[in-house]
């Protein structure tokens, strides 16, 4: 009878064990589908959060574009204005020297004449009205391009999120 009961307890301890495995097994499924439930949750709070982020900078971005390039459109017709002005005043001037008996009276100063005198002393053609609009308009797309390449900048570094520490290598 003592190999009976010594078998019966043998069962009972190995149905202890196997229940507290069964619990160990348990508890370790559920704290894996809990830790895949806190992944899958941050991966679309995450998403969220890029799609909002994305929005912001498009718009902030889209914002800078527009505030350029009205400043640029107001500066090339400011520049045209000045360039049309100039251009009839050289005309004007054209038509009156020779018109008059007497001596030529002397017209409003044009201000880029005292750049096309230094460009001339340097060894450079003078500019014609339609060519210092060229070089003009050039100018002012090339400082408008800086402009906007530098706002895109900006938003992009302000609305970019710090990488998080992984503190497990710090």
């Amino acid at each position: 009878m003592f190999p009976i009961a010594a078998l019966l307890a043998w069962a009972l301890i190995l149905r202890a064990e196997r229940d507290a495995v069964t619990a160990d097994l348990a508890a370790e499924q559920n704290a894996h589908a809990a830790t895949v439930a806190s992944y899958k949750a941050a991966t679309a709070t995450a998403r969220i959060l890029d799609a909002q982020n994305k929005q912001l900078t498009e718009r902030l971005q889209s914002e800078e574009t527009r505030r350029i390039s009205d400043a640029y459109d107001a500066r090339i017709a400011d520049a045209r204005a000045r360039a049309a002005v100039a251009g009839l005043r050289t005309e004007t001037a054209a038509a009156d020297s020779g018109s008059r008996g007497g001596a030529p009276v002397p017209g409003i100063s044009d201000p880029a004449r005292g750049a096309d005198g230094a460009a001339c002393e340097a060894g450079l053609p003078a500019l014609g009205t339609a060519d210092a609009l060229i070089a003009t308009e050039q100018a002012i797309q090339l400082d408008a391009l800086i402009d906007w390449v530098e706002a895109q900048s900006r938003v992009w570094s302000a609305t970019q999120q710090p990488p998080e520490k992984d503190e497990r290598h710090d």
